[in-house]
């Protein structure tokens, strides 16, 4: 398979898991699926938040146990699995974060390999395991365009 073919079916794969996991969003258990703040009389609605969060989750989990399983294999479609499950995972942790923000309006900054999240005069730092994901995802990428090509068709000598 041509590396330009190979992304095809990466993107796609990708785009065809994160609706699939999206759509077990509503499936998670949550306790308390609304949350009153006395203090600013605002109550939130944790589901969405919560259920993307569970969505990213099961995207890091079939992407480490896939790296895991089938990283050794030279099958293309075993290593389709593996990047569609990284693009994947990476878009719906930083869709968790922007939901996040846009439900509780913290301040959020991104540093390498780490996101602090500031809210209410706490501030908490958090590994990024979405840029974590990334860097495997570019270094497979980089590992996948330095590969050494076998000629085929007129160029191919006998």
């Amino acid at each position: 398979m041509k590396d330009s073919e190979y992304y095809v079916w990466v993107l796609v794969g990708s785009i065809i898991l994160t609706i699939i996991l999206l759509s077990m969003a509503p499936l998670v258990p949550i306790d308390e699926p609304l949350v009153y703040r006395a203090s600013s009389g605002v109550t939130y609605n944790l589901t969405i938040p919560v259920g993307v969060s569970f969505s990213a989750f099961i995207a890091l989990i079939m992407f480490i146990i896939s790296i895991l399983l089938v990283s050794s294999y030279k099958n293309d479609y075993y290593n389709v699995i593996i990047d569609a499950s990284a693009i994947s995972f990476a878009f719906l942790n930083y869709l968790n974060y922007y939901l996040i923000w846009y439900v509780w309006r913290p301040q959020i900054q991104i540093l390498p390999f780490l996101i602090e999240i500031g809210y209410n005069h706490a501030t908490t730092l958090q590994l990024d395991i979405g840029q974590i994901v990334i860097v495997i995802f570019l270094y497979r990428l980089y590992k996948r365009l330095r590969r050494p090509r076998s000629l085929s068709g007129p160029d191919e000598k006998l």
